[in-house]
């Protein structure tokens, strides 16, 4: 068995990060930007789930969208701090609806709603182009489909994007392609 030293860490201050060594601009690929579930679980929440108390398990993990699926985890939609909002659920109040009865699948974007980008065009595009595209859809978040094995394969975030480009994000404020795309083609 090999003895290893160790070293006192008292005269280090930084810590690495991903965004150090990572140089995305808007001609890297867009695969660089793409949260693959291949490698990161997706995050998901059940459709049965209560709405309110979604909103406050997104809210505490700081986390905007998350994926939908049955007891069974086909997949269902989507549900972001907006559709979810406290806003809505009070909404279904005024309709004389229990706060215990909206589920997230009554406020969530069904799958038939949704469009997504296919993996293999992530392979050929860049960063710029996603942007670009996702502006005109005024989206914060656009799944990723692999139709060759018929499932969804992951997500790209507007957050993610505005992070890795090393823009200025305001935590409070949700980062839309939009405001992105106003940012990176300014300059």
């Amino acid at each position: 068995m090999k003895k290893i030293k160790l070293i006192n860490l008292s005269v280090i201050d930084n810590i690495v990060s991903p965004e150090k060594f990572e140089e995305i601009c808007l001609s890297s690929p867009a695969i660089s930007v793409f949260t693959d579930f291949k490698y990161q679980k997706a995050l998901v929440i059940e459709g049965e789930t209560i709405a309110s108390q979604a909103l406050q398990l997104m809210q505490k993990a700081h986390v905007r969208m998350k994926v939908v699926i049955s007891s069974t985890e086909d997949f269902l939609g989507i549900i972001t701090t907006n559709e979810i909002s406290e806003q809505n659920i009070v909404a279904n109040l005024s309709k004389g609806i229990d706060r215990e009865d909206i589920l997230v699948k009554d406020l969530m974007i069904p799958k038939y709603q949704l469009q997504a980008f296919e993996f293999d065009d992530l392979l050929s595009t860049t960063v710029g182009d996603i942007i670009s595209t996702l502006e005109n859809y005024k989206l914060r978040h656009c799944l990723v489909l692999d139709s060759k094995n018929h499932h969804i394969r992951g997500v790209i975030s507007s957050s993610d994007i505005a992070r890795k480009l090393q823009m200025n994000i305001n935590i409070g404020n949700e980062f839309s392609f939009s405001s992105i795309y106003e940012e990176a083609y300014a300059h």
